[in-house]
This record gives structure tokens, sequence and C-alpha cells, in this order.
């Protein structure tokens, strides 16, 4: 009887916890909706505190969704991975032009090899919410990652983020200037190795991930989360939020219009297409509930 009343009680205090996690995260997808539409419609005094709320919301949308998933120790080795792996290959870039092509980062912030600390930390949330959208992608929701699914994932999301940087480079380096290119490029003053670069570095971290986490229980949580259409769905609504954002641009900006509006053609035939081909595969999925 004691049994029974301890493991229930273990139950309804993870169904509690679970509840909390919930909430938070729905709370930082609610706010990465709110930031990004401020932040997209060129509105300069708000514009910089909008984009921080934005990553920042991204950021802790990540972590929390990763961690129902793998828990708190997987998602900090996916961490550690993903700054390692993409801090090192921009800091040779820098030096050496290799991966990306060279460039500078101007802004005056706490930086290791010359990349701001921040922009490693952004990595973590753009390649988290890219891996689980490539999964939907692939439409593969099964707990374990097996066969050439352990090369399709990590390949498919390299991709899948890039996009988003096909979609925002020219207005963040050749407009915004937060990165300058040594050598401008022919994509809007962005060199086109910058995104040969972006598939190599984010497929190398991913591919090391993949195999580390590959063959393992992907859900550790008490209510299977992963077998659930909201789980996956979450993912997949803030990615596509992103790719409205930047097209949002192409209407809410008088100035650069050649770049704005390119850029939101860009987003709708890569990230808006991709998102939607998710949310199908979700929705006509059989393995999944509600």
């Amino acid at each position: 009887m004691a049994n029974g009343r301890t493991s229930t009680t273990i139950v309804n205090t993870n169904i509690g916890k679970n509840k909390i996690l919930d909430y938070i995260k729905w709370t930082s997808i609610i706010l990465f909706i709110i930031f990004t539409i401020l932040g997209r419609l060129n509105i300069q005094s708000i514009s910089s505190m909008m984009q921080i709320g934005m990553f920042a919301s991204l950021i802790v949308f990540g972590w929390i969704h990763g961690t129902q998933r793998y828990g708190i120790k997987n998602m900090g080795i996916w961490f550690i991975i993903t700054w390692i792996v993409s801090n090192g290959l921009e800091g040779l870039s820098i030096k050496t032009g290799f991966p990306f092509g060279h460039y500078y980062y101007t802004a005056s912030s706490p930086e290791i090899l010359g990349v701001p600390i921040m922009i490693m930390i952004i990595y973590f949330g753009l390649s988290y919410t890219s891996w689980t959208v490539a999964q939907a992608v692939t439409g593969h929701f099964s707990k374990k990652i097996t066969g050439m699914y352990k090369l399709i994932i990590p390949l498919t999301t390299a991709l899948v983020m890039t996009m988003w940087d096909l979609a925002t480079d020219p207005q963040a380096s050749t407009i915004g200037s937060a990165w300058i290119w040594t050598n401008s490029g022919a994509y809007f003053g962005v060199p086109i190795s910058n995104f040969a670069g972006w598939v190599l570095v984010v497929y190398i971290f991913m591919q090391i991930f993949t195999l580390f986490i590959a063959n393992k229980n992907l859900d550790i949580s008490k209510d299977n989360i992963t077998s659930k259409k909201t789980y996956w769905l979450e993912a997949i609504i803030v990615y596509l939020v992103m790719g409205l954002g930047i097209f949002l641009e192409g209407f809410t900006y008088t100035d650069h219009v050649d770049i704005y509006t390119s850029m939101a053609m860009v987003s709708v035939f890569t990230m808006v297409f991709t998102a939607g081909i998710a949310l199908l595969n979700v929705k006509n999925s059989k393995e999944l509930g509600v």
C-alpha cells in the first residue's frame, strides 16, 4: 500500500512539473511571436530591444522543449558540442576565411576567438528548433535514430537552419553591419561561401550529436511527450513565425527595399514552405496522437 502511494505521489509530482514547464514553454512561444512581430515593424526605438527579446525567448523555448525530451544532461552535452564546433570554426573563418569567408564582428561585447558569446547561444536556439523541424520534415517521429536517418536528419537540420541565414544575412550584415564581410559577395553583399559554411558547420555539430544520441530512448518524459502532435507543432510554429517575420519586413521597411522584399520572397520559398511540409507531416502522421 505504501509503495502504491509513493508511486502515485511521484507520478503526480512529475505531471505537476510538466505542467509548469508547459506554461513556461508556451509563454516563451507567445513572447517570441510578439517580439518577432514588433521587431519587424521597423520601429527604430524598440527594434534592438525586440530582437534581444526574440532570441531570448527562442533560447528559453529550445532549452525547455529539449529537456522535456532529452533531459538536462543530454541538452547540456548538445549545448557544449554546438558551442565548441561553431565557435571554433567561426574563429577559424575570421582568421583564415574558411569555411564562411573573411569577416569580423562589430559589436563591442564579450568574445571568444573574435566571436561574440551571444552568437554561440543563438546557435543553440536556432539549431534545436531546426533539428525538431527537420525530423518533422523527414517524417521521423520515432524515439530512436537508426539507419540512414543518422545521416539524413543532421543534414536536413543543416539545410533548414541555413534557410534562416539565407533570408537574414543581408539585413544583418549588408544593412545592419552587425558583421562586415571583408570582400563583398554576390548575394546582396554576402559571399556564397557563407552559406556553404553554414551547411558544413551545422552539419558537423548536429552529426556529432546524432551519433551521440542515436539508439537511445529519446523520450524521457513520463507522459510520452514525443508521441503527441502538439509537441512537434510547438517547434514548427516557432520556425514558421521566424519565416513569416522576415516576410513581414518586405512590407514594413521603406529603405533598402530591394533587400527586404527579396528576403521576404526567399523566406516564403524556403522557411515558410518547409514549415508547411512539417505541419502536413505532423497532421497526417498516424503514429502521433493529440
